[in-house]
């Protein structure tokens, strides 16, 4: 009988690490069905959902946590959830920035019912303006009741000189 779960690896990244770890995984019979990569600043943190024989998972995150002791490893349960949402929304919003504009955006995203599945933020001190500007690239599921435009006109009250582009 096989088993579904999450992992969740952290640490300093390190030359072939993320093969090492998917190495170790195949050899006791476990597979990776998907997984997500952020590297940030020599750091990472890779998720996966991982399924594997009951009788052997024990053994995988034991393996797991021996071979690679200077990674911080956490494991939850897989969770399938029927979660009725529209198609997936790519979005990027650009905008002057200021305090509080992250947590802002995650406000209007919550209140919707919005999901996100990706998020960057970056902010760019652009020296020709003398002011720095605020990006954000993201991977949005809305839900049934809200429309793209919803989305947009929500998002364009944060700011007057806001810039943002919708696709697919």
């Amino acid at each position: 009988m096989q088993h579904k779960f999450i992992t969740t690896v952290l640490g300093t990244l390190q030359p072939n690490l993320l093969q090492s770890l998917a190495q170790v995984s195949r050899e006791i019979g476990a597979s990776w069905e998907t997984s997500k990569v952020i590297k940030l600043d020599g750091q990472f943190v890779a998720m996966m959902r991982v399924m594997v024989d009951v009788d052997k998972e024990a053994s995988l995150k034991q393996a797991l946590e021996q071979q690679f002791s200077q990674l911080t490893f956490v494991y939850a349960e897989f969770e399938h959830q029927s979660i009725h949402l529209s198609t997936e929304c790519k979005l990027t919003l650009d905008c002057n920035d200021r305090s509080g504009l992250t947590h802002d955006i995650n406000e209007i995203l919550s209140d919707l019912d919005v999901s996100v599945d990706h998020q960057e933020c970056y902010r760019v001190q652009v020296s020709s303006l003398g002011k720095t500007v605020y990006s954000a690239k993201m991977t949005l599921r809305l839900p049934e009741n809200v429309t793209k435009a919803l989305l947009v006109s929500q998002l364009e009250t944060l700011s007057d000189n806001i810039r943002i582009d919708v696709t697919k």
